[in-house]
């Protein structure tokens, strides 16, 4: 029997191409998210990595901050929901509606994002980028 993989997004090697405003709400667009896969902890231990586009809505949102530069390769970046801080990483079955706190950084800008409620959709296939041999 295989076992269940473990998988999250790492953002500091994907890539936000969009960011608008719509009723309220702030939607990302993110044309590669790199999917982080083990049967361990996601970004640690052995996996593989994967790559699909998604999009990333933040209900009731209040946005600080732009990048001068799109698309924006993401330097680094976490998310807080709730109150529980995952560093460099999304969840992939986030839809919640509990406080969140979004912090994006490229290279040269940051992006800070509050709002009440969080919801990502993965769009399309992963497509296989390389294997993983686990963080030294």
């Amino acid at each position: 029997m295989e076992r269940q993989k473990n998988r999250a997004i790492e953002l500091h090697d994907s890539v936000l191409d969009a960011l608008s405003l719509d009723n309220g709400d702030a939607v990302l667009h993110f044309s590669h998210l790199y999917i982080h896969e083990s049967e361990g902890r996601v970004g640690i231990d052995p996996g593989s990595g994967w790559s699909q586009e998604g999009n990333l809505t933040i209900s009731n949102a209040v946005v600080e901050g732009s990048f001068s530069d799109w698309p924006a390769g993401l330097h680094r970046g976490q998310i807080a929901v709730d109150g529980i801080v995952y560093e460099n990483e999304i969840p992939i079955s986030l839809n919640v509606a509990d406080k969140i706190e979004l912090r994006l950084q490229s290279w040269s800008d940051v992006i800070f994002i509050i709002g009440t409620g969080a919801k990502l959709e993965l769009v399309g296939e992963a497509t296989y980028l390389e294997e993983f041999p686990g963080a030294t």
